[in-house]
C-alpha cells in the first residue's frame, strides 16, 4: 500500500503543469515512507525517502512510471537494509544516502530514478530485543575465549607436569637468584608427577622402562641404540642427550666398537 500511495503522489507531480508528462526532461520528486527488511527477515526498517524520477523515454511518460521508480528504489535501498540490524539506523541512513545518490535506469523502463534518506526508524521495543541478543553474543564470544585461554593454560601446566625437568627449568627461569632451590623444586615436581600419574595408566616411557629393566644386556643395547637412532633421526638431540645421561654405561659408542677387520 506504501508502494501504491508513493506512485501516486509521483503521478500526481508528473501530471502538474502544461504538457508535462510528453516532456522526456520532466522530474518529480517527493517524500516516500518505506518498510524495508533489515538482516532480521522478519523486522523492517521505516524509512523515509525523498525519490525523485525522469522518464527517458520516447513519448510520454507512463501513468506507471510513479510505480517503476518506487519499486526501483526500494529494490536498490533494501540491497542495503538487509544487511544492517535494527540497532544500527544511523548506520543505514547514511549507507541509503551513498547506495541511493546517483541516477540509475529501472530495469529497461526508460524510468531513472534517484533518492536520498530522510529518516531511518524502528520500534523501540523491537530495537532493545535485538541488542539485547547482541549483547548475549558477544558475551558468549567473550566467555569461549577465556574458556579456550584457560583450556591453551591447563594444557601446558598438564605438560610441564609431567616433564618435572621441564618445569625445573622453567621455574629456573624465573628465579634465577635461587640456584640453592633448584633440587628441592625439582623432587617437588617429580613428586608431584608421580602423586598425579595414574598408576595404571601405561605410557611410552612406561612401557620403555619396563622392558629395559627386565631385558638382558643385548636387548638393553639393541633398545638404547634404537631410540638413540630415532632421536638423532627426527631432529631431537636433546633427548639423546638425556637417554645417555641415564644409561651412559649401556650405551656403546661409536668409538668402542671394534674396527672391522
Amino acid at each position: 500500500m506504501r508502494y501504491r500511495r508513493s506512485a501516486r503522489q509521483l503521478r500526481k507531480l508528473m501530471a502538474s503543469g502544461s504538457g508535462a508528462s510528453a516532456d522526456p526532461s520532466r522530474s518529480a520528486r517527493s517524500d516516500h515512507p518505506l518498510l524495508l527488511r533489515s538482516s532480521d527477515p522478519a523486522l523492517y526498517f521505516d524509512v523515509k525517502l525523498s525519490i525523485e524520477f525522469t522518464w527517458t523515454g520516447t513519448g510520454p511518460a507512463p501513468l506507471t512510471a510513479g510505480d517503476i521508480a518506487v519499486g526501483g528504489v526500494a529494490r536498490r535501498a533494501e540491497e542495503v537494509s538487509k544487511l544492517r540490524a535494527l540497532t544500527e539506523c544511523e548506520r543505514l541512513r547514511a549507507e541509503l544516502n551513498i547506495a541511493l545518490l546517483h541516477w540509475e535506469p529501472v530495469a529497461m523502463t526508460g524510468v531513472h530514478a534517484r533518492a536520498h534518506c530522510v529518516s531511518v526508524e524502528a520500534d523501540p521495543e523491537l530495537i532493545a530485543g535485538v541488542a539485547a541478543r547482541e549483547e548475549t553474543i558477544r558475551r558468549r564470544t567473550v566467555l569461549s575465549w577465556q574458556r579456550e585461554q584457560r583450556e591453551d593454560e591447563v594444557r601446558w601446566l598438564g605438560s610441564l607436569i609431567t616433564d618435572p625437568l621441564r618445569a625445573t627449568a622453567w621455574w629456573f627461569a624465573d628465579n634465577l637468584d635461587k640456584p640453592d632451590q633448584l633440587v628441592k623444586v625439582a623432587q617437588d615436581f617429580q613428586l608431584l608427577r608421580t602423586t598425579l600419574e595414574p598408576e595404571q595408566s601405561d605410557s611410552a616411557g612406561r612401557l620403555v622402562d619396563e622392558f629395559l629393566d627386565d631385558a638382558d644386556k643385548a636387548e638393553r643395547m639393541w633398545l638404547l641404540e634404537t631410540l638413540l637412532n630415532a632421536f638423532g633421526t627426527y631432529g631431537r638431540s636433546d633427548l639423546a642427550d638425556r637417554l645417555r645421561t641415564r644409561y651412559g654405561g649401556s650405551i656403546a659408542s661409536a668409538d668402542d666398537e671394534p674396527a672391522a677387520s
